[in-house]
C-alpha cells in the first residue's frame, strides 16, 4: 500500500464541520469531492509525523488514505 495523506476520520459524525474549503465552494461541495476522491482508497491507521505519534494522531480523529499501489 502506498500513504497518501492522513486525514480526519470521515465517518465521524462532525466531519463535514471539519472539512477545508476553497474560495468559491461550498462546505458542501468540498465534502463531497472528498467522499468521491476517497471512494477507491483504503481507509487505515494514520502515519506518525515530524510533530505527532501515531497515538496523538489516533487520539485526534486522525486515519491514513492509502492506495492499493
Amino acid at each position: 500500500m502506498k500513504r497518501l495523506t492522513n486525514l480526519l476520520d470521515p465517518t465521524r459524525p462532525d466531519a463535514e464541520l471539519y472539512i477545508r474549503t476553497m474560495i468559491n465552494k461550498t462546505r458542501l461541495e468540498a465534502w463531497n469531492r472528498q467522499q468521491e476522491w476517497l471512494k477507491d482508497k483504503i481507509i487505515g491507521e494514520p502515519q506518525a509525523t515530524s510533530m505527532y505519534t501515531v497515538e496523538q494522531l489516533k487520539l485526534m480523529g486522525m486515519v491514513g488514505v492509502y492506495t492499493a499501489q
